[in-house]
C-alpha cells in the first residue's frame, strides 16, 4: 500500500497550518486541505480520504452535517473530530455517526500523532501477528471468565505504543467492542499512560486477556503509579470501567457499552475503582463556562510585538557577527534542557504556587535573561518575560482547576522543545 491521503479540514486557516506541520512529519500520508464541510464533502468525492481531520464548528456546513455526509458514503473512512468545544451531547452524536476519535485544542501534537500513525498503521495491516501465550489464570480483576490466552506488549519506546495502539484498534473493530467515545477514551489513556511509564529508561507490560464479549487491558508499571492531572481526568471518565492498585491499572473494554445523554453507561456493575494514596480520582470532570480575560496592549508593547527586520541574513552570518559573552550565554542555555523538564515533572506531581515559581525563575526567567541580549529576539523575550508574569498571577486559578493545569503542562512540555530546536538550529549547528 502507498502513501494514505489524509485531509484536514478546517475553516481558519492557521489551523489548517498547525495541523499540516504536525502531520507533515508523520511518514507515510499525502495532505490535502478543506476550508468548510462542503468541500470537505467534495474532496472526498473525488479523493477518497483514508483519515480526515474534522474541525466541528465550519461555515456553509459544519462537521457534524459533513462527517454524516462523508460517512454515508463512505463507511470506511476514518473521521477525527479537531474542537475546542467540549460537549458530551456533541460528542455522543458525532460518534453515533462512526467518528472514531476526538482531538480537543489546544492540540497535543504528540497525541495525534500516536492517534494518527495507530489508525495508520490499522488500515496497513489488518492482519498482524502477534505474540499469544497459553495461561489459564486471570490477571484482570473483573473476571476470571476468559479464553486461555493472553496478547503480550513489552514496551519501552514510540514504536512499541504504535504497535500496541495500532493492535488494540484492530481488535476492537473486530469485535465492535465498544462506543467510540469509549475507545478515544481508554486510547487516551493508555497513551498517556504508555508515555509517562516509559521516561527515564523504564519499560512497562501491558497484557491483554479477552471473554467472547470483552476484553481487559493490564499495564504493570516497574513503580507505582503517582497521579496526573491528564491521567486523573481520563480516569474518571472511565470510571468503574478502570481499577488501579498500586504499579497495575486494569481497564475493561466491552461490547455492552451505550451511551445514554453523552454519558457512558455498562449493562453490568463492577466493584468500585480502586486506588492507592499515589492516585487520586475525586476530581470532577464537569467544569464551568469559560470566561477570558482581555488585556489592552500599550502602543510601545504593539510596537515590539510587530516589530521586523528586512535585512536577512544566513544563521552562520548571524552566529560570526554576535560572538563574545553573548553566544556563550546562549551556549550555557543547554543545560537547562534537563532542568526545564525536571521542574516541570516537579510540579506536575505536586501542583502548587511555589512549584510553579520555581519553574518561572529558576528556567524561564534564565531564557528571558540570555535571549533579551539578542535585539533580533526581544520580542520573544517579552513573550516568555509576559507568559512567567501571568502563570505567576494566576497559578491559584490553574492549580485549582485540573484541565487549566493539564493544558499548562503540554504547552510548558511543547514550549520547552521548540527553545531546545530554537536554540540548536540558530546557534549550536553553526
Amino acid at each position: 500500500m502507498g502513501h494514505l491521503k489524509l485531509l484536514i479540514a478546517d475553516d481558519v486557516e492557521d489551523n489548517r497550518l498547525v495541523l499540516r506541520a504536525i502531520c507533515r512529519k508523520i511518514e507515510g500520508f499525502e495532505i490535502k486541505e478543506a476550508c468548510d464541510g462542503v468541500e470537505a464533502v467534495e474532496i472526498s468525492d473525488e479523493w477518497h480520504p483514508d483519515i480526515i481531520l474534522m474541525d466541528v464548528m465550519m461555515p456553509r456546513l459544519d462537521g457534524f452535517q459533513a462527517s454524516k455526509i462523508i460517512k454515508s458514503r463512505y463507511p470506511e473512512t476514518i473521521i477525527m473530530a479537531v474542537t475546542a468545544v467540549i460537549d458530551p451531547n456533541m460528542e455522543a452524536n458525532m460518534a453515533s455517526l462512526g467518528v472514531m476519535a476526538y482531538i480537543h485544542k489546544p492540540i497535543d501534537k504528540e497525541l495525534i500523532r500516536f492517534k494518527l500513525e495507530s489508525f495508520g498503521a490499522l488500515i496497513r495491516s489488518r492482519e498482524g501477528k502477534y505474540k499469544k501465550l497459553n495461561e489459564k489464570e486471570a490477571l484482570n480483576p473483573f473476571t476470571s471468565d476468559i479464553r486461555h490466552f493472553k496478547t503480550i506488549f513489552d514496551i519501552d519506546d514510540a514504536e512499541g505504543m504504535m504497535d500496541f495502539g495500532m493492535w488494540i484498534l484492530g481488535r476492537c473493530e473486530e469485535k465492535s467492542a465498544l462506543s467510540c467515545i469509549r475507545l478515544d477514551t481508554a486510547l487516551g489513556l493508555f497513551y498517556e499512560l504508555m508515555r509517562h511509564g516509559t521516561r527515564d529508561g523504564h519499560s512497562i507490560s501491558i497484557t491483554i486477556e479477552e471473554s467472547f464479549e470483552e476484553m481487559y487491558v493490564i499495564i504493570e508499571f516497574e513503580e507505582n503509579i503517582t497521579s496526573n492531572p491528564k491521567g486523573i481526568a481520563l480516569l474518571n471518565q472511565l470510571g468503574t470501567e478502570c481499577i488501579v492498585r498500586e504499579n497495575i491499572v486494569s481497564v475493561r473494554l466491552g461490547m455492552h457499552h451505550k451511551s445514554v445523554n453523552g454519558v457512558n453507561e455498562t449493562s453490568s456493575s463492577v466493584a468500585p475503582l480502586e486506588t492507592n494514596e499515589a492516585v487520586s480520582v475525586d476530581i470532577p470532570f464537569s467544569e464551568p463556562p469559560v470566561v477570558r480575560e482581555v488585556r489592552f496592549i500599550q502602543s510601545e508593547e504593539k510596537e515590539l510585538l510587530r516589530q521586523s527586520f528586512v535585512l536577512k541574513t544566513t544563521a552562520a552570518d548571524y552566529v560570526r557577527e554576535i560572538g563574545g559573552d553573548v553566544l556563550d550565554e546562549i551556549r550555557d542555555l543547554e543545560s537547562l534542557d534537563e532542568d526545564w523538564k525536571e521542574k516541570l515533572h516537579i510540579f506536575e506531581m505536586e501542583p502548587s504556587s511555589q512549584n510553579i515559581r520555581h519553574f518561572i525563575d529558576g528556567v524561564l526567567g534564565i531564557y528571558v535573561g540570555a535571549i533579551n541580549n539578542l535585539l533580533e529576539f526581544t520580542a520573544l523575550a517579552y513573550a516568555l518575560s509576559s507568559l512567567g508574569v501571568f502563570l505567576k498571577e494566576n497559578a491559584e486559578m490553574i492549580i485549582g482547576d485540573p484541565k487549566k493545569l493539564n493544558t499548562l503542562i503540554m504547552l510548558m512540555e511543547h514550549l520547552g522543545s521548540d527553545l531546545t530546536s530554537w536554540r540548536e538550529h540558530i546557534f549550536s549547528l553553526q
